[in-house]
């Protein structure tokens, strides 16, 4: 079960597309980006203040599954869910579809771990209470809009 939930709608740019006219692989990860650092803002958190409080969310997995091609123009909604949360981990699973419909193109999960301005791996329920306490016992879902969040940045 999600812990949060939310649903980003997209159109695939023709910068995001390779010589073939598809999305080209690794926009889909910042596409998952987009989504996840959205999903936090709405949770209430933003990585900027993350980061301005010395907490850092580094990926240590990523992995996507290509199930159908998408090309330029296509228009798509991400469903992005916070699927797992500890104090020393997040997890997010998402799923691409093709708009208005319940055809997925692509699934993907990354894992995040919180470390400290050293890169040390650090317990945010310990290190950073107030921030633990925003996050504990979530259940949230956000409903879906339109465009991209930030105008297509990183979310911050």
């Amino acid at each position: 079960m999600a812990l949060a939930r939310w649903t980003l709608r997209l159109r695939v740019r023709y910068g995001e597309t390779d010589r073939m006219g598809r999305a080209y692989y690794a926009r889909y990860f910042d596409w998952f980006t987009d989504g996840r650092t959205e999903l936090i803002r709405r949770l209430g958190l933003s990585y900027r203040r993350l980061e301005d409080e010395g907490v850092f969310l580094p990926v240590l997995e990523a992995a996507c599954r290509y199930l159908r091609p998408v090309d330029y123009d296509d228009e798509l909604e991400l469903d992005v869910e916070l699927v797992r949360l500890t104090p020393t981990r997040m997890d997010f699973v998402y799923r691409l579809r093709a708009a208005g419909s319940a055809q997925v193109v692509a699934e993907g999960e990354t894992r995040h771990a919180f470390i400290d301005t050293r890169g040390r791996p650090i317990n945010l329920r310990k290190a950073r209470p107030e921030v633990w306490a925003q996050l504990e016992g979530l259940q949230l879902e956000v409903p879906v809009e339109a465009g991209r969040p930030g105008g297509g940045d990183d979310g911050r």
